[in-house]
């Protein structure tokens, strides 16, 4: 009886992977482009820095999806091995709508926070590479990373999981968020007298499709976080199904997990109308006529080729 649990668990965990993993990383990839295609095509958008975090999260989230979600996909439900911006957008609108902060709202400064923040990213992850390789765990039977430093393993277990991936993004986001809100409904408050430039469409629709992806974010990040918390507390598995059960939980919250890098794109096209608009005009108006023109213009270059009749017809024309 104990072995079917198991197997139930274990095939569950599989079709979670596989078909699950692949649905999340197919809307999540296209949703990305469009996205930096969106928000890279209007000059509207060029000009502002939470435009410019949102397209830099785009990209960060195809990494994301083709290393992090894609490899895995491939490892659990195949056994192939193929060998954090939300929170800046989120503390770049409360800046924004901030009188005494929004001069921090340049592309230039976020240009740079972009470039400390990938150099961080890149000299916390060496230690990983370093310190992790393939082991058989004895409880599973399968083989995944583990690390070969003890005390590494416990600062990874006790830091990035519960701190960077939980505790610390969901904290700044909802602050900022919750900050970005009620800056929103003060400004709307305000009488038109006050010394104060009035919101524009295009700030408006920023902190709408911003603040929902906060709370869409904070929702899809509890389960993991919470599954991770319990995880690194949990000291051993007394027997097969616990392992199953929790190898079945872990699928499913990750998968969960990842609509953080694959549903920015469908929530903006939900939350803002005009975002909808823009999405129409920069893909029919922008790139569909301007692939157009380049395929006529590419006929009309196209010379075709002169029989010798021909070409004696046209040069005794010539001659007279």
């Amino acid at each position: 009886m104990a072995s079917i649990a198991v197997e139930s668990f274990k095939l569950a965990t599989n079709e979670c992977n596989i078909y699950g993993g692949f649905f999340v990383f197919s809307i999540g990839i296209i949703g990305s482009i469009l996205n930096i295609i969106i928000f890279s095509s209007l000059k509207a958008f060029r000009e502002t820095s939470t435009a410019f975090y949102m397209t830099v999260a785009s990209a960060v989230n195809i990494f994301q999806l083709v290393f992090g979600l894609l490899t895995r996909i491939l490892i659990n439900g195949y056994n192939i091995d193929p060998t954090k911006t939300l929170s800046s957008m989120s503390i770049d609108q409360f800046l924004l709508l901030t009188n005494r902060w929004c001069h921090l709202c340049n592309l230039q400064l976020a240009s740079r926070l972009i470039i400390i923040a990938v150099i961080v990213s890149f000299l916390h992850g060496i230690p990983v590479i370093l310190f992790q390789d393939l082991y058989p765990p004895l409880d599973t039977g399968q083989t995944s990373c583990s690390f070969t430093n003890i005390g590494y393993s416990i600062y990874y277990s006790r830091f990035p999981f519960p701190i960077l991936l939980g505790i610390l993004p969901l904290t700044v986001r909802i602050t900022f968020g919750v900050l970005a809100f009620v800056n929103v409904r003060a400004l709307h408050n305000r009488q038109a007298g006050l010394c104060r430039k009035e919101i524009s469409e295009r700030d408006k629709q920023l902190t709408t499709m911003v603040l929902v992806e906060v709370a869409i974010g904070v929702i899809v990040t509890l389960p993991y976080s919470i599954y991770n918390y319990f995880y690194t507390s949990a000291a051993t598995f007394p027997d097969q199904i616990s392992v199953a059960e929790n190898q079945f939980i872990s699928s499913v919250t990750r998968i969960i997990f990842y609509g953080n890098f694959s549903l920015p794109f469908y929530i903006n096209c939900c939350v803002s109308p005009r975002f909808r608009r823009q999405l129409v005009h920069v893909l029919l108006h922008i790139h569909l006529k301007y692939w157009q023109k380049k395929i006529n213009r590419r006929r009309m270059n196209q010379i075709t080729p002169q029989s010798p009749v021909d070409a004696n017809i046209v040069l005794s024309l010539t001659a007279f």
